[in-house]
């Protein structure tokens, strides 16, 4: 009996050693790991908890808006502003009559009968997930529409606000702002001003640090600023309002009577390179730009679009052969009807013979083998030169997204044919926007001026001038400027263009009709391209003009197409500068 009880004993003494050390081991192991989470993870574990009970919040920064002049009120209109508007949400947990809050929803926003059971569909489908917390039917929310939709007091229907960027010129200047799109970055300003200076529109966005109840709601006394939003700066255009708007109308009317694919217009300054306007037809309306059908309306085709500019291009061949010396404005040519290069014959585009005629008379009548004669005594080193100067084959940095800078390759090449097609505008290309300088350079005593459309920048209410300089090189002497000036007011009153002239003022101009090369590069088609570039008055010039008509169906030659575009430009901008009349 003793021998079993000492044995028995001996057991319950291991056994209580096993159990105690297994309760210290664990003891330990709690110890080590309440010291591991509370003293070497405290901070980890602590930001862990705050995580639940605080949120970093955005603090959407403003877009800067841009403004265009109003010369007549001398102040500045709205091209571009920021709106606010509805964001229509619905927490669907909280929605108790689904069909009738969707009916009354998509009856509200949606008059149109089809689009009305679509959208209502739509709305339906949304309500129905009951553990989505947040489901937005529908941006841009007109003020009135939103204060119907609050009247009804629907449960668990709500609005948000949003700033919308609003276009009130809608096409009339569609190409020149561009839009604000969307990308994998979230919205970003594209083509046109929007894209170019999405830098210094876009701003910063702040940040807060806010509280979180319970429920998961902020709590709005606990927020801190961690970063202030810093907002976007304005843009003041040089754009004029009244101008814009005239040469859209404008520029439309001769597409459309013309039947031409497309047209442009430009309004420049000669004296400083400000744009007044800049108007393409199509356009489109940036409000809606994802309604366009053709993503080639969104490209502004003053600036991209590369053309072999014709006859208007005599002018810059004038200009070389008479600031170079080569020829003397007293000069005379006799025509012959054609000019043999090689085993190629040019002739004039009427095949006329003009037999003995002026230097002002070549331009009177568009004679082809007028110009080549001027180029060929130019030379062709020569004559390159001077259409590099003139900002030919380059970029003239207007401030717009997508400007291609044309192909003068050809004149690099031996062989005086390449020479004698340039002459008279065929073999290179140019845009509309190079035009305009080239006039502009012409009627400025001779000195290129960088186009430009801002005028400044604004930022909280201070002017932040542009350090860019507007005058960049001399390129033909004022003598030579002012010689050429005074043969294109001699085209438009003795010329094939006498249908330009604006009664009571010296206008000055050149008609263009150049046939478009094949696109496989072999030979050229049987449409064309129809261009006027013209000025006024000759006497303290307020304006230069280019237009350009692609591929009319109606109309044979720009005397019938750009010059009545032009006309009514003119016409209209010498009553709006109010300038007084010549003779």
């Amino acid at each position: 009996m003793v021998k079993k009880q000492k044995r028995g004993g001996s057991f319950f003494k291991e056994r209580t050693g096993v159990i105690v050390a297994v309760f210290f081991v664990f003891g330990v192991l709690v110890i080590g790991r309440l010291f591991y989470l509370q003293v070497l993870k405290h901070s980890r574990y602590n930001e862990a908890a705050e995580d639940q009970h605080q949120v970093d919040r955005e603090i959407l920064q403003s877009r800067g808006e841009i403004f265009m002049a109003d010369y007549k009120n001398n102040n500045l209109a709205p091209l571009v502003i920021n709106r606010e508007m509805g964001l229509l949400y619905v927490v669907p947990k909280e929605v108790i009559a689904k069909e009738e809050t969707a009916k009354n929803l998509a009856d509200i926003l949606e008059s149109d009968s089809q689009k009305n059971e679509q959208l209502k569909a739509e709305i339906l489908s949304k309500l129905g997930k009951p553990d989505d917390p947040y489901e937005p039917i529908q941006h841009k929310v007109e003020p009135d529409v939103v204060e119907k939709i609050k009247n009804l007091k629907m449960a668990g229907v709500y609005f948000s606000e949003e700033l919308v960027r609003y276009y009130p010129e809608k096409e009339a200047a569609g190409q020149v702002t561009g839009f604000l799109g969307f990308s994998d970055k979230g919205q970003v300003g594209q083509y046109g001003i929007e894209g170019y200076f999405e830098g210094d529109l876009a701003g910063e966005k702040g940040k807060i640090l806010a509280d979180k109840d319970p429920s998961g709601r902020i709590i709005p006394a606990s927020e801190k600023q961690l970063k202030e939003a810093d907002d976007g700066q304005d843009l003041i255009l040089t754009i004029d309002r009244v101008i814009q708007g005239k040469a859209y109308e404008f520029i439309r009317q001769g597409v459309e009577k013309s039947e031409a694919e497309s047209g442009s217009l430009i309004v420049m300054d000669p004296k400083n390179g400000q744009v007044k306007a800049m108007a393409n037809y199509p356009s489109f309306d940036p409000n809606n730009y994802g309604l366009v059908g053709d993503i080639k309306n969104y490209r502004n085709l003053s600036i991209s679009e590369t053309y072999e500019p014709g006859s208007i291009f005599k002018i810059i061949t004038m200009a070389a052969g008479i600031d170079s010396g080569a020829v003397r404005p007293e000069d005379t040519f006799v025509d012959t009807g054609e000019t043999k290069i090689g085993k190629n014959t040019i002739r004039n585009a009427d095949n006329k013979k003009y037999g003995k005629i002026t230097m002002a008379g070549i331009l009177e009548n568009s004679v082809n083998n007028g110009t080549v004669y001027v180029a060929l005594k130019t030379g062709r080193e020569n004559f390159k030169k001077y259409v590099e100067a003139f900002g030919f084959g380059e970029l003239t940095g207007i401030e717009l997204n997508g400007e291609a800078k044309g192909e003068i390759s050809s004149l690099a090449k031996k062989g005086d044919i390449y020479l004698a097609t340039a002459s008279f505008g065929q073999g290179l290309t140019v845009t509309p926007m190079q035009m305009a300088a080239a006039l502009a350079t012409i009627v400025n005593g001779g000195e290129l001026v960088k186009p430009h459309i801002v005028d400044y920048l604004r930022k909280d209410g201070q002017e932040i001038p542009r350090a860019e300089e507007n005058n960049v090189r001399q390129v033909v002497s004022p003598k030579t400027a002012e010689i050429i000036k005074a043969m294109m007011v001699s085209v438009v009153k003795n010329g094939h263009t006498k249908s330009a002239q604006v009664a009571g003022y010296n206008i000055g101009g050149k008609t263009g009709t150049a046939e478009i090369a094949n696109k496989d590069g072999g030979g050229y088609s049987n449409e064309n391209n129809h261009s006027f570039i013209g000025f006024g008055p000759m006497e303290d010039t307020r304006f230069v003009i280019v237009v350009k008509i692609s591929k009319p169906k109606v109309g044979r030659f720009a005397e019938s197409t750009a010059v009545p575009v032009f006309k009514n430009m003119a016409s209209f901008l010498l009553q709006y500068y109010q300038v007084e009349p010549e003779d």
